[in-house]
């Protein structure tokens, strides 16, 4: 058989975050979440804050909490650029929670600013609450 795999580079400001084949990643595109497979056509596409889903060769699915970026996709390479990726394993559920708690009582400040980025923060501990909870129903 073929190799139907995808090549797939994540990187963040400050390393190379995720590197290796896949069948398929998911990300959490600006205008609406979407997959990629083998073949795919080429695109380029802003990102936003979300859930990325990979899934290996042997149909493993690994799950990150991912912030902005952007993916190009061209004859079968996905190139990924995100601000932040965090490996669902590695985040700290209780920690996001309370980052969640606390961006919700800055939200009803009144201040323009303040509520744009407890907005992002919001989003932000959800997106960390959600992909660990996914990689634990997935395991």
């Amino acid at each position: 058989m073929a190799d139907r795999t995808l090549s797939i580079s994540i990187v963040t400001p400050s390393e190379t975050a995720f590197e290796g084949k896949a069948l398929s990643v998911a990300v959490p595109g600006s205008h609406s979440p979407f997959q990629v497979w083998y073949n795919h056509a080429p695109i380029i596409s802003s990102l936003d804050i979300g859930v990325v889903k990979i899934e290996d060769e042997n149909n493993n699915v690994r799950y990150y909490a991912a912030r902005e970026g952007f993916i190009e996709v061209l004859k079968n390479n996905v190139n990924i650029v995100v601000q932040e990726l965090l490996p669902a394993t590695q985040i700290n559920a209780e920690a996001a929670e309370e980052d969640l708690a606390n961006a919700r009582s800055v939200s009803d400040n009144g201040d323009r600013n303040l509520r744009e980025q407890s907005r992002k923060d919001i989003h932000w501990a959800e997106t960390r609450i959600r992909a660990s909870r996914l990689q634990r129903e997935a395991s």
